[in-house]
């Protein structure tokens, strides 16, 4: 073995030397170290395990106290939206019932179609639950200014337009005559116009009005303008009650043509009546 070999091994043996010598000192020391927190983790150990204990404990409380809670909201919440989505289905029904009742029509010019009162019902009852004083009254003020509000703006931007108010220039009139004492009309007679030719009905059951009245006669009148109609013969029929009993399809005086004419090189539409044949 050479002389190289030779030390390489003898500093090999004196470094393993050296280092359990280390081990054995660095053992006694490490010792020293552990022992006392060894003690002190048997004498705690007790309290260690039930402040863990508690921990899982309090965590299970909370968990079921949230649970409990969010279920308490969640039922809240479902059953106060399924009252208003009850409510709306109702008040839809109804709205959509309305037009098909036997012996009952909505009167064009001074009712909203049931769309509108569906919808203008639905914006009542959201604003009821913010402001429990809200009425349905207060909804047709609030949506009728917005309305018109909307409707100027669009006809200052060329979007729409507005026609003049329509007044009545035909009169239809009615007499109930020769009434028996104690008889008497309680409700005013509704009118419909007819096109004679068609049977098609311009106007459905607008109320009269009563112009005069005796001892037996009841008069009404209702003011008509045909502007927007087709051209063509009209027809008026009344409906109403005497002492309880009805009479309908009553015609009113004469028919009345609709026609257009040339005037001062404008067309004009104007009307006439004509006799019965």
């Amino acid at each position: 073995m050479s002389d190289k070999s030779e030390k390489i091994l003898v500093w090999g043996e004196a470094s393993m030397i050296l280092m359990a010598l280390g081990l054995i000192g660095g053992w006694s020391h490490l010792k020293v170290v552990l022992l006392p927190l060894e003690h002190l983790f048997v004498e705690k150990w007790f309290d260690i395990v039930l402040a863990f204990v508690g921990t899982l404990f309090g965590y299970w409380l909370a968990k079921r106290h949230i649970e409990h809670l969010m279920a308490g909201i969640v039922k809240t919440l479902d059953t106060k939206y399924a009252t208003i989505f009850r409510e709306r289905a109702f008040h839809r029904a109804v709205s959509a019932m309305l037009p098909e009742l036997p012996d009952f029509h909505l009167r064009p010019n001074t009712a909203f179609s049931t769309q509108i009162a569906d919808a203008v019902s639905e914006f009542t009852q959201w604003s009821a639950m913010l402001d429990p004083t809200h009425t349905p009254d207060k909804s047709m003020e609030m949506v009728g200014k917005e309305a018109y509000t909307l409707a100027a703006e669009m006809v200052k931007k060329d979007m729409g337009y507005r026609e003049d108010e329509l007044t009545g220039n035909y009169g239809w009139e009615v007499g109930v005559c020769g009434l028996p004492a104690g008889w008497e009309v309680k409700e005013a007679p509704d009118i419909s116009i007819y096109n004679w030719d068609t049977g098609v009905a311009v106007q459905k059951y607008e109320g009269m009005e009563e112009t005069a009245r005796t001892a037996d006669s009841i008069h009404y009148r209702w003011m008509w303008n045909p502007k927007n109609v087709p051209c063509g013969v009209y027809v008026g029929v009344t409906n109403f009650h005497i002492g309880g009993k009805p009479v309908i399809g009553n015609i009113v005086e004469q028919r009345v043509k609709v026609f257009f004419r040339r005037e001062n090189g404008k067309l004009i539409k104007t009307h006439e009546t004509i006799p019965w044949d």
